[in-house]
C-alpha cells in the first residue's frame, strides 16, 4: 500500500462529495487559522501521535492528509499506513497548490 497522492482538483472534488470521513491540516496552528480547507481538523505533524487513538478509530475510511509542500503529509501517511489504515489520500504540493476555497 502507498500514500495516494491527488491533485487540489480531485481533493476538491472528493470534499465536495463527502468522500473523506477525515481531513487533517498538519500545519502548524498558526497557519490553519489563517486558511485551511473546509472540515479539515489541525493536528500538526508533531501531534498526530498524541492523537493517534482518534485518528485510529478512522483506520479504514478515507483520510485526507495536507501540510504546506505536501512533503510532511506523505511521511505522516506513510507512518499510517504502516500502522494498518487503508485510505490515505495526500494533497500533492499541499496547500501551495490548493486553488480552491479555504476557510478563515
Amino acid at each position: 500500500m502507498k500514500v495516494i497522492e491527488i491533485n487540489s482538483k480531485k481533493a476538491n472534488e472528493m470534499i465536495k462529495a463527502n468522500k473523506f470521513s477525515l481531513i487533517i491540516d498538519l500545519r502548524e496552528e498558526e497557519l490553519y487559522l489563517k486558511g485551511h480547507i473546509p472540515y479539515a481538523i489541525n493536528i500538526p505533524t508533531y501531534e498526530i501521535n498524541d492523537h493517534i487513538d482518534y485518528i485510529r478509530s478512522m483506520s479504514s475510511k478515507n483520510i485526507l492528509l495536507y501540510c504546506t509542500s505536501g512533503i510532511q503529509s506523505i511521511s505522516v501517511g506513510k507512518v499510517l499506513l504502516a500502522s494498518g489504515f487503508k485510505n490515505v489520500y495526500s494533497l500533492y504540493k499541499g496547500m501551495e497548490n490548493y486553488n480552491y476555497k479555504i476557510v478563515k
